[in-house]
């Protein structure tokens, strides 16, 4: 910052202070640069603390040191760190209360220096108006609301003497308060927010007043009005019955510096055709452009190699519904989810952003993105992810999956146990759950060590699959304790078959690093036979089974509420 500018800035504050305005100015790195007398009666929290140079973060975090209560200073951070950012983007001024009254807080951009805040005591109820501009046209109440709208407000009379203004046109005009503008000329204010700019600007100024002179002889149609700072307003102006004239302001800064971009975009565009098409050509990304008239205009060389599309049929500028009568022709949507399917029938572009996955017959996935084109076009990439889905497809199965052997880990089991639950108490279809503990694993484990006994593990796991049917869940749950979903039946005899089929195929001797060894287990059965069941009482139940099976102290299987059946060993 120019350090000649200081003492002019000083007085500025010094100023404010005789008018009971609070200031506080940060230089661009939110540092103190100065503060008034003011500033310090009404926030008295930072005396002695307040030193040129402090961060702003500071002087927040006394602030809400003294106003946070209980639970909510646990919050300090947040709260500090939205004070920040409000101090960084605020454009509106805004209310408080704060030790007993109501301060109303504005925030103004100073270029090359930073930003100063500005604090005002709101007028108490009953107050003759606080020293606020006189009444205006509208009731207490409703200038209040009218404060809070992202527009600036004005109310002159017929030779455009302003009556009253809102907050919002106070801010977009530059001015100290209301009371700047009331009983001023709009065009004279006007003239004096162009004086104020930058020479540079003269031009602007120019081109403005000759536009209002014009535009404010006459009600009706709307106008847009530059002003400093490459910022322009759309002006909208009513007349009320007793004459006065009310006006709309505006900001359209935003959507005029939208359509200068996009005007700049297109004459590069223009200027640089033919090294857009040879960048398009180079591409890894497929494109293809569709006008309103449902043209393809643009498909590049890696558009037709992903999507498999004859060069010929696109070299043509083809209409889009040709391109999707040969897809459907060579069955591509073969692998397309029904719903997709179905937008692809109804026309295949929407008039809104739009992403979605697509298995080509080839088994490569391709990302399709669109976004919509003004007037009913769109413009279309294409990705190969193939590589992308793999990956995501191995990470998925790794995370629920048990590495060792490849079955589901506990986790998943439980999911599809609760799936199971809701569905019976839907249909009353039952199913059963078998818990399994290895015998005689531990010893092979601890004798021939752990490389062995995870090749029994996976044998074992291997085993069981055989057992179980394709639509039965089989996971290992921990250690050498395996789980069984057996789905269709919640009847002791289905299940003790399949328990015996398990029983039989672990008694198998299993040829392991030129060792034949042999393991058990012990199964411990529960029965979903009726709609009140849930998965946590079956999993106890299941263990308690195994458990009572185990007891035996040989091989065997037990069915929760059943008594032992004679042929299985109990």
């Amino acid at each position: 910052m120019n350090h000649v500018a200081m003492p002019c800035l000083q007085a500025l504050v010094e100023a404010l202070d005789g008018l009971e305005i609070a200031a506080y100015l940060l230089d661009e790195s939110d540092h103190a640069l100065l503060w008034n007398r003011s500033f310090m009666r009404l926030f008295p929290e930072h005396e002695p603390h307040m030193r040129p140079g402090e961060p702003y973060r500071e002087n927040l975090r006394r602030f809400y040191d003294g106003r946070l209560q209980g639970e909510e200073r646990a919050e300090i951070e947040r709260y500090i760190e939205q004070g920040l950012e409000r101090n960084r983007t605020q454009t509106s001024p805004y209310t408080f209360e704060h030790r007993g009254r109501r301060l109303r807080v504005a925030s103004l951009s100073l270029p090359g220096i930073g930003r100063i805040r500005l604090w005002r005591v709101e007028a108490a109820a009953g107050d003759a108006h606080g020293g606020a501009p006189a009444p205006t046209p509208t009731a207490d109440a409703e200038a209040d609301l009218l404060d809070h709208v992202p527009d600036g407000l004005m109310v002159a009379d017929a030779e455009m003497r302003i009556l009253w203004v809102n907050e919002p046109f106070v801010v977009m005009y530059g001015l100290l308060d209301r009371a700047a503008a009331v009983g001023r000329c709009f065009v004279q204010l006007y003239r004096d927010a162009w004086a104020a700019a930058a020479p540079a600007d003269n031009d602007g100024a120019a081109a403005g007043m000759a536009l209002l002179g014009e535009q404010t002889r006459w009600s009706g149609a709307p106008f847009e009005l530059g002003l400093p700072g490459e910022r322009c307003v759309r002006v909208i102006e009513r007349r009320s019955p007793d004459g006065r004239r009310v006006f709309a302001h505006v900001d359209i800064s935003a959507i005029k510096r939208q359509q200068r971009r996009l005007a700049e975009a297109e004459q590069q565009a223009r200027a640089s055709q033919a090294l857009l098409a040879a960048t398009l050509e180079r591409m890894d990304q497929g494109v293809m452009m569709v006008s309103p008239q449902r043209i393809v205009e643009v498909c590049n060389r890696r558009a037709i190699e992903l999507l498999g599309l004859p060069p010929e049929l696109m070299a043509a500028r083809p209409h889009f519904e040709q391109v999707l009568a040969w897809q459907w022709s060579q069955e591509e949507f073969a692998n397309t989810p029904p719903d997709i399917q179905a937008f692809i029938r109804s026309g295949g572009i929407l008039d809104q952003p739009q992403r979605y996955d697509r298995r080509r017959p080839d088994g490569r996935v391709i990302e399709v993105q669109s976004v919509p084109i003004e007037g009913g076009g769109v413009l279309r990439t294409y990705s190969d992810i193939t590589a992308r889905k793999h990956q995501e497809e191995r990470i998925q199965h790794v995370a629920r999956h048990d590495g060792l052997t490849s079955l589901v880990n506990r986790e998943v089991f439980l999911e599809h146990l609760a799936g199971a639950v809701d569905n019976a108490r839907r249909t009353t279809e039952g199913f059963a759950v078998h818990y399994l503990d290895l015998n005689r694993f531990k010893p092979i484990n601890d004798r021939l060590g752990h490389a062995v006994g995870d090749k029994v593990l996976a044998c074992v796991a291997a085993r069981l699959r055989a057992a179980a049917r394709d639509v039965d869940i089989v996971a290992r749950m921990g250690g050498d304790e395996f789980a069984i979903l057996q789905f269709g039946s919640g009847r002791p005899e289905p299940a003790l078959g399949l328990a015996r089929r398990v029983l039989a195929l672990l008694a198998e001797p299993m040829d392991v690093e030129a060792q034949q060894l042999r393991v058990g287990a012990a199964v411990g059965v529960a029965l979903c036979d009726a709609p009140g069941a849930d998965a946590d009482t079956l999993m106890r139940q299941a263990d308690a089974a195994m458990y009572a099976a185990k007891a035996g102290g040989r091989d065997g299987v037990r069915v929760h509420g059943h008594p032992p059946h004679a042929d299985v060993p109990a």
